[in-house]
Order: C-alpha cells, then sequence, then structure tokens
C-alpha cells in the first residue's frame, strides 16, 4: 500500500470534521456591520438568526438571485436608508479571508481526518476563498447545493455526499441554530464563534 492510500485508509476510520467557514475559518464582519446597520438588535446571536432567515439571503445563498437583486430586497427587507448599489459595495468588503494560522490547522487535521466545508456562501465570496476550500477533501456551498443551513435538506445532502453515517461527521458552526439543526439529524455538531474558540473545541475533542 503505497502512502496516499495509507493515509486515506487510517482516515477512513475517524470521524469527518465538516467546517464552517465566516466566523470559524474564515474572519469577516458581517454581524459587525449589521449591528452598525441595525442597532435595535439585542445580541449577536439575534443577528444570525435574522440573517439566516431573511429572505433575501436565503435565496440569494441558494444561487437563486444575482448579487444585484440580493442588494435590492435586502434592503427593502431590512428597511435600510441605503441605497443598494452603497450596501453592496460594503457587503463585498465583509469577508476577510482565512484567520491566521487557520490553514496550518487544516493541513494539520487532513493527516489523520477527512476534512470537509460546508458554508452558506454565494457567488461573490466562494470563489475568493479558494485557498481555503483547497485544503479540504470536500467543499459544499449553498448556492451550489441551493439549499441553506439551518434546513435538513443541505446536511441531508452533505451526509449523503460523504457517505457517512451522521454520529461520524463533527461539525462546527458559529450559529446555534445551524448546530441544533445539524444534532437533530444526529451529527455531532459544536458552536464555535471565532478562531480561538475553535481551537479549544478542537483540543476539548482530542482531535
Amino acid at each position: 500500500m503505497g502512502v496516499a492510500a495509507a493515509s486515506r485508509a487510517a482516515r477512513s476510520g475517524r470521524p469527518v470534521l465538516l467546517f464552517d467557514l465566516g466566523g470559524v475559518l474564515v474572519e469577516n464582519a458581517i454581524f459587525d456591520e449589521l449591528a452598525r446597520l441595525w442597532p435595535e438588535a439585542p445580541d449577536a446571536e439575534s443577528l444570525r438568526d435574522r440573517w439566516l432567515r431573511t429572505e433575501a439571503v436565503r435565496r440569494f445563498e441558494r444561487g437563486h438571485i444575482d448579487a444585484d437583486a440580493f442588494a435590492k430586497d435586502f434592503v427593502e427587507q431590512w428597511g435600510l436608508p441605503l441605497e443598494p448599489e452603497s450596501f453592496l459595495a460594503s457587503f463585498r468588503t465583509w469577508v476577510r479571508g482565512p484567520y491566521v494560522g487557520a490553514l496550518e490547522l487544516l493541513e494539520r487535521l487532513h493527516v489523520r481526518h477527512a476534512v470537509a466545508i460546508l458554508s452558506n456562501c454565494n457567488v461573490v465570496d466562494w470563489e475568493r476563498l479558494a485557498a481555503v476550500r483547497a485544503c479540504a477533501d470536500h467543499a459544499f456551498s449553498s448556492h451550489i447545493v441551493g439549499a441553506v443551513k439551518p434546513d435538513p435538506e443541505i446536511f441531508e445532502h452533505v451526509i449523503a455526499s460523504l457517505g457517512r453515517a451522521p454520529g461520524d461527521i463533527v461539525f462546527f458552526d458559529d450559529s446555534a441554530t445551524n448546530v441544533r439543526a445539524a444534532q437533530a439529524l444526529g451529527l455531532r455538531a459544536h458552536q464555535t464563534v471565532g478562531f480561538e474558540a475553535l481551537l479549544e473545541a478542537i483540543e476539548g475533542l482530542g482531535l
């Protein structure tokens, strides 16, 4: 057996590690910026929840509308005092790139585990994150799958694509809503907000 085949065999009996991107492996300013745009929000989790449930976001991240239509609909649905063009220009800057150390973490974990990515993403940001995706065995984006977290369909798609039992998948996401949805389908899901929290979870799980 060659080195690559031996590595794959060793990893096949271990859990698949499934990571969200924004707020887990990738630095983004989405919720900081939204807090400025929607100051009535009582806490960060409320912002995450409203973002996930906003119809403009769901349609954009399913790949059903383009960036211009997303900006127009989002501004209307949130009642923002902005022109759609101004909002979209700001939105394009919100995803900042991988956290320092994130790519090295994935490379280290990849020695012993299959590594996968599951992100509610869009055509604007997906290509910009190619360096992160290159560190994974599998990369799933909502705008390609056509379903978004926390809907069961996207988790069911990932489970089927990975060919593993739900309990063999360890999932990390910054949204409590997404974590609960994954747990309901049997994934071993953990909420980690920020890279330091992810590192702590990885260490605590002995991975």
